[in-house]
């Protein structure tokens, strides 16, 4: 899995935790030390599936379109990460039983484990991060 999951997660904690205001994607951006070209890409995907909402302008930013307790951290990964869990397997040799099985085994077992993931983190929300950074 690609970081785009956890920049996804921490751009919408970080939202819910400032949703008297909107916030602009440098602000993010230092509070991830990410670049905010890349930033951007992920609040644009964000966005898009109307987790959510910008405005342009001088008082413009981001902030949340959904409740924290509304945002399940299936929905981020879905946008961010689906699919990034099946392994990249070599072209085998067909005369080889190995070679000629493994891929598509492979493949099973991680679309199976990615679903096992999916149902567990639909169990997990924006505002159970939030509750467990304020306990720490």
């Amino acid at each position: 899995m690609n970081s785009d999951f956890s920049i996804a997660v921490h751009c919408v904690a970080y939202l819910a935790t400032r949703s008297e205001q909107r916030v602009t994607s440098e602000d993010i951006a230092q509070s991830i030390t990410v670049h905010p070209v890349r930033l951007r890409k992920i609040l644009s995907l964000l966005r898009k599936e109307n987790i959510i909402v910008s405005k342009e302008g001088a008082k413009g930013g981001f902030s949340l379109k959904e409740k924290p307790e509304n945002i399940t951290l299936d929905k981020i990964f879905m946008i961010t990460s689906e699919g990034t869990l099946l392994p990249k397997c070599p072209e085998g040799n067909e005369s080889c039983i190995v070679g000629k099985n493994l891929s598509s085994i492979l493949l099973n077992i991680f679309e199976e484990a990615e679903e096992h993931l999916m149902n567990y983190l639909k169990r997990i929300t924006i505002q159970d991060i939030i509750k467990e950074i304020k306990n720490r």
